[in-house]
């Protein structure tokens, strides 16, 4: 070979290749392509923090509604003791007055009874005793009606010699409450006098039906309404 054939070969080796890419577009491609593969860059610690601190994680909101609960429980368990407590107060009360009201009742009738057989027993010899108890056990219009009539029973009974005692005794409730009461009373009364003694007879015996009222005074329940038909008899 020759020195101007090696000359002319070097200088085909040296001449860019038609079909070869410049080493600087490959680069471009490169980059191009390399976007999407690019290597992220790592989140900063204050970004994080930040983010954090915007957005509040889940379990606080957890924690939060779970300190709730017991709160929420104890209103609702006073809420129920007190409906309880109030539910046995009134039912307290309810029982109380009903006991109340029996007690009364059962108090205005006895002292009916014992009224009705006070002013149904009496006779000459004790006469004004029997005045001064009856008006003790009266009370209103019915004590002042009484005071009058009692000095013509009085006179009635020592002339005639009249005496009364009772054989029965039956009081029933009709009405009332705690502070007033109707009572109504049937009284077996057996009485005599001197015509009837005169005349060898049997002492008579009658029933009287009488409704009482009575009114709480104090502590005691007094008459303050008495009908007997010879105490009208004496007034007419």
């Amino acid at each position: 070979m020759s020195t101007d054939d090696v000359g002319a070969e070097n200088q085909n080796s040296d001449a860019p290749k038609a079909d070869a890419v410049p080493a600087e577009d490959k680069t471009v491609e490169i980059g191009k392509s390399g976007d999407a593969a690019a290597p992220k860059s790592e989140p900063k610690q204050s970004d994080t923090l930040a983010k954090g601190a915007a957005q509040p994680g889940p379990q606080n909101g957890g924690k939060e509604r779970g300190a709730l609960v017991p709160i929420v429980a104890a209103f609702v368990a006073g809420v129920l003791l007190v409906a309880a407590v109030t539910a046995v107060i009134v039912f307290y009360r309810q029982a109380s007055n009903r006991g109340d009201q029996l007690d009364a009742h059962e108090a205005a009738t006895a002292a009916a009874c014992d009224y009705g057989k006070l002013i149904s027993t009496y006779d000459p010899q004790t006469i004004d005793d029997y005045l001064k108890k009856v008006d003790a056990a009266s009370t209103g219009e019915w004590k002042d009606q009484f005071a009058k009539l009692g000095q013509d029973l009085k006179g009635v009974v020592v002339d005639a010699k009249a005496t009364s005692s009772t054989y029965d005794m039956q009081c029933g409730f009709q009405s009332g409450d705690t502070e007033s009461a109707k009572v109504l009373v049937v009284i077996g009364q057996t009485t005599t006098n001197v015509n009837i003694a005169a005349a060898n007879k049997p002492p008579s015996k009658v029933e009287l039906v009488v409704v009482a009222g009575l009114k709480k005074v104090g502590d005691k329940w007094l008459v303050d309404k008495f009908d007997l038909p010879i105490l009208k008899q004496m007034g007419n």
